[in-house]
């Protein structure tokens, strides 16, 4: 009998781990993200951006100065990820597709896109 419990919680703990473990991939993109936009001004061409799900919603957030801006609502149609974020002076489109286990995309501001490359946050 002891053995059996033992084994049930050796099961259960590994059940457990493999759920934790499960990393964020491009087809999963909850948890946070380095994200790299190469032509930006130095200043806004590296950060972190967490995605969240909120009420059943994929949400992203961006992380600047380590304060978190506002959840915006991240909509998904086939394999593309797109949300708008937008500000009193701009908004910002940004279009993501999976590249491996990196999102890889475009932010459009107006009269001019700019690359954005995102990766896992190593951890």
């Amino acid at each position: 009998m002891k053995k059996n419990i033992m084994k049930g919680m050796l099961l259960a703990c590994m059940l457990l781990t493999g759920i934790i473990v499960q990393a964020q991939t491009s087809s999963n993109p909850v948890g946070k993200w380095d994200y790299l936009v190469p032509d930006a001004p130095i200043e806004y061409s590296k950060g972190k951006a967490e995605f969240l799900m909120q009420d059943g919603k994929l949400m992203m957030v961006m992380i600047a100065d380590g304060q978190s801006g506002n959840p915006v609502e991240v909509t998904k149609t086939d394999d593309t990820y797109t949300c708008r974020i937008s500000s009193d002076y701009f908004t910002m489109t940004i279009t993501l597709r999976p590249d491996g286990d990196n999102l890889k995309g475009v932010i459009g501001v107006d009269q001019w896109d700019l690359d954005i490359i995102m990766t896992p946050e190593k951890q």
